[in-house]
């Protein structure tokens, strides 16, 4: 028997989103693929890896309508105040060092150090930045950020 291979479309319009979350999470994949990211199964079959010329940037969980965004570096990039308090809103620190010492599973123990929009962050996770069920304003910020990664990118 044949399994058909499940897409992230099928994936987001299977999960127990609501129709709102649904649209929002389809217009991100939508812009995605636009903008030059793939998008590919994480290795367990547990969410999403956003991959941008073969770099993985960050992943997409739809039991928890989740977006992480790791390895972008955003430094003293410029950027509007409303972006930058967004971002500076969604930074998650390694558990590793809030929980005393029991590893949180992300790999980075005890965390990164990072600038992020110039301000000075320690003890980031391997994940830096976290949206849990991003609103449309959310996604939006979440869009300008991997088109700034894009920019940076070049330029590096």
């Amino acid at each position: 028997m044949n399994k058909k291979k499940l897409t992230i479309e099928n994936e987001v319009e299977n999960s127990g989103l609501s129709g709102h979350m649904q649209k929002h999470m389809l217009s991100f994949v939508v812009f995605l693929k636009d903008n030059g990211f793939s998008v590919e199964s994480e290795d367990d079959g547990n969410g999403w890896k956003i991959i941008h010329m073969d770099e993985c940037v960050g992943h997409m969980n739809f039991t928890e309508a989740g977006i992480w965004i790791d390895t972008c570096d955003f430094g003293n990039s410029s950027a509007d105040d409303v972006l930058k308090e967004s971002t500076w809103a969604h930074v998650r620190r390694c558990e590793y060092v809030s929980s005393g010492g029991k590893k949180c599973g992300c790999g980075s123990q005890p965390g990164f150090n990072k600038t992020i929009f110039g301000k000075q962050y320690e003890n980031l996770c391997f994940a830096h930045l976290e949206f849990m069920n991003p609103d449309a304003k959310a996604l939006e910020n979440i869009k300008k950020l991997m088109l700034l990664y894009k920019q940076n990118k070049k330029i590096i």
